[in-house]
């Protein structure tokens, strides 16, 4: 394990002035590819921040992190990523999921399984195969749909290597139900980094939030069921990806680090090392808040340099 990207928004507070030179950064830094979140209620245009970005930079992938099929029809996600794909010279990702904050903040609810199944036979037929097809994924039936159809999988939830572990099988049992290889997918765990569980309290609720959904839990979370579900009832999607958020202060500081990466440089190479071993290709760091990109070198220079492979 090498290559590393990166999960970001565009903050409505942030002008897209100084996300070029943010995203420049981030290639100058090794950074393989970005993923811009696409939540239209919390972040500035996902499309306009991947223009912006291919027209500053060289070589980082630009990826939709992860966008849907319902509040964009896709038809214009189609004319859209072609797009981007074209002036950046091929750079463009499809990240694609059955949708979240964009749609229970207008009311609507997730795509089915089989809903997300069509629009992906959709993009193939209408998208330049140039252009990857990566799905977010977390419970089963999402890991089986990407191991039979996508190019990469994002794997979300909590990074303890019993969950990452039994998801990785899943998106495997996808690759064999269609006679695929195991080459021929990425799998991404979104694995977020943090000194103290203050700085990642507002995304361990989001998680936790999604983690309500589970009928059942893998065994390293079993004894956080209730605090779970409490933090899924009190969840406002009004402060969705809010650093500030008031729903975060359910999360206690034992959950937080269950299911974030905590803790001092030393702890964060064991916890990660530990989800290394579950058969994951690769790793994705959402980066929140202010001073982005001197968090991601800190992450390279004292964590990521100990955990290449």
């Amino acid at each position: 394990m090498s290559a590393f990207d990166v999960s970001v928004g565009i903050s409505p507070r942030q002008s897209f002035d100084s996300w070029a030179p943010f995203v420049a950064g981030l290639e100058a830094e090794g950074v393989r590819r970005v993923w811009v979140i696409d939540s239209q209620l919390a972040m500035k245009d996902v499309y306009a921040g991947l223009v912006v970005a291919a027209l500053n930079t060289t070589r980082i992938g630009l990826g939709t992190g992860v966008t849907n099929a319902v509040t964009r029809h896709p038809t214009v996600t189609a004319n859209a990523i072609a797009a981007v794909a074209e002036i950046s010279h091929g750079r463009a990702i499809l990240g694609l999921g059955a949708g979240d904050s964009a749609l229970y903040g207008v009311g609507l609810k997730p795509q089915k399984v089989a809903e997300l199944e069509q629009a992906i036979g959709f993009f193939r037929a209408h998208v330049d195969k140039s252009i990857p097809i990566y799905v977010a994924v977390s419970q089963e039936r999402m890991c089986d749909l990407a191991g039979r159809q996508a190019d990469g999988a994002i794997v979300m939830g909590p990074a303890q290597p019993d969950m990452v572990r039994r998801q990785v099988e899943w998106i495997e049992g996808g690759l064999k139900a269609a006679g695929r290889r195991r080459e021929d997918i990425e799998i991404e765990l979104m694995a977020t980094v943090a000194p103290s569980p203050d700085d990642v309290r507002s995304w361990a609720s989001t998680q936790a939030r999604l983690l309500g959904h589970y009928r059942d839990l893998p065994e390293s979370l079993l004894r956080f069921r209730d605090e779970i579900a409490a933090s899924a009832e009190s969840y406002d999607f009004a402060e969705h990806l809010s650093t500030r958020a008031t729903h975060s202060g359910a999360v206690s500081d034992d959950l937080v680090r269950a299911l974030a990466i905590v803790g001092t440089p030393e702890e964060c190479v064991e916890r990660l090392r530990g989800v290394q071993g579950t058969g994951i290709d690769s790793l994705i760091f959402p980066l929140a808040g202010r001073g982005r990109l001197e968090r991601w070198r800190k992450i390279r220079d004292e964590i990521l340099g100990q955990i290449i492979v």
